[in-house]
This record gives structure tokens, sequence and C-alpha cells, in this order.
């Protein structure tokens, strides 16, 4: 996955973790995820920190630390040895300069020929308007009992997934000054006629309940199948060490590089 694509899809997932922030949830303790992963280049394990204050999530190869409080994303490239850090206010930026060129092609696509119109709107998002998720049986997973979930996008991508509703995530404690602007942001480009799809996407996404601790994906592009998988293998409730978020540590001897959002142009 692009560097880019990956930043877009950690911020969008940020958005969903910190929004939940509103919701008057009971509190819950810090949650560690392990996970077996497998893929075309065969198994490896992933982890996954969360508490109320901050997340980590990653591999061997890549890997991601959220700062709730200071609105901060650092992602890491184990491969390269290279970091890179965004704020909110750098997304924000970014996001509205996307915006605006959004806005401008949408004005010329207006003009375009129907045909054209629609299929330039499916290939920036329009086809995520195709999104259902359907609920299937109930099984066990790292020794919790998880409901199965079917998520599938036109013909060309479907995952399943089992989610636990005896697990909760910690609840971030964010700067909400800080998280309204990106919100906002991110509210208008969803609105955006080149991605009305995505609104529909969100309200599927509504069915799901828990945390997920399992999940495959299989996804056709350029006449190839891609096909990813993780289940949890252990699953800890309690504090989480300080050291499982040291960036020092975590990177050390790493080149710290631009993160691409903020190299956007």
């Amino acid at each position: 996955m692009e560097p880019m694509t990956r930043t877009f899809l950690i911020a969008a997932a940020c958005a969903v973790s910190l929004a939940a922030a509103s919701t008057p949830v009971a509190s819950a303790e810090d949650l560690t995820l392990v996970f077996k992963s497998t893929n075309k280049d065969g198994a490896s394990t992933s982890t996954s920190y969360y508490s109320s204050e901050k997340m980590r999530s990653g591999d061997a190869e890549h890997e991601t630390i959220v700062e709730y409080a200071a609105g901060k994303i650092t992602s890491i490239d184990h491969k390269k040895k290279e970091y890179s850090e965004i704020t909110l206010a750098e997304m924000d930026a970014a996001m509205k300069q996307a915006q605006a060129k959004m806005d401008q092609m949408a004005e010329q696509m207006k003009n375009m020929p129907p045909a054209v119109r629609e299929k330039m709107e499916a290939m920036m998002g329009g086809a995520a308007g195709s999104v259902t998720v359907t609920k299937g049986g109930a099984r066990e997973v790292a020794g919790y009992s998880c409901q199965d979930y079917t998520i599938a996008m036109s013909q060309t991508m479907t995952t399943k997934l089992c989610a636990t509703t005896a697990l909760a995530l910690p609840i971030p404690k964010v700067d909400s000054d800080k998280f309204a602007s990106f919100t906002t942001s991110a509210g208008m480009m969803a609105q955006n006629p080149m991605f009305k799809g995505l609104s529909k996407v969100a309200d599927e996404m509504k069915k799901i309940e828990g945390v997920t601790i399992a999940e495959s994906t299989s996804l056709k592009m350029m006449g190839r199948n891609i096909d990813s998988s993780r289940e949890a293998t252990e699953i800890k409730k309690g504090p989480i060490p300080a050291s499982a978020f040291d960036l020092a540590a975590i990177a050390k001897g790493y080149k710290k590089v631009p993160n691409p959002l903020t190299q956007m142009k």
C-alpha cells in the first residue's frame, strides 16, 4: 500500500475512533490485541495497543502511533527505517486543499456526457455506494464469542469479519477543538458528488457492533485476486507499559522524513 493511501486510511480510522469519544459510554480498560496475519508473503504477527491516550498498531514492516491529546499521527516504515509525523491541523489543511480541487473537478464534470461522468464518479468513490453489510452466524475467537459480518463492495472486494461486544476500546482523551475542524473537513469531502457513495458506507458500517477480532479480505484488481486475513491469538486487558509507545526506542536510528500528505500539491 502506498504511503499516502495508508495515511488517508489511518486518518479515516482515527476519525471513527475519535468520534466515539463524544458518545457517552462506559470507560474501558486498556486493550492489547495480538493477531496472526496472512497474505501472499506468508504468515506474520501484528499487534494493536489501545489506551485512552494513545494507540499503536502494526507489524514488522509498518506501524502507526496515534497521540490523541497532541492530535498527532506517526507512521513508521521498518523496512526503510524511516518515520514521518503529521498533526490533525496539517491533515485538515491537506483535506481542505484536496476539497478545493475536487470542487473544481466536480464543476468540470457537470459538462461531461452522463456516461463519462458516472465512470469518473465510480473511479473516485462512487462505487462505494454499492457496499452492503450482511450479518451472519456466531463463533468463538481467542476465547471470545463474536458475530460474523460480510462486507461486500460491488464485485471487487469482500471482507468477512467477526466482532465481539464483550470487549470495548478505551475512550480517547481528545482536544475537541483540534478534532472539530478535522471532522468538519472530512464531512465536507464526503458530501462532494465525487464521493457520494461514502455516506452509504458509513451507514452500512454502523451495522457492525463491537471490536473486530478476526477478518479476511478478498480483492479483485486488474485480473488478480489479492487475499489477506488476520485473527486474534491473544487478547489482554489492563495497563500498557509506556515503552509500547516510545518512538525513540521503536524507531531507534530511523530517519525522519516528511509525511506524504504535507507534500501533496
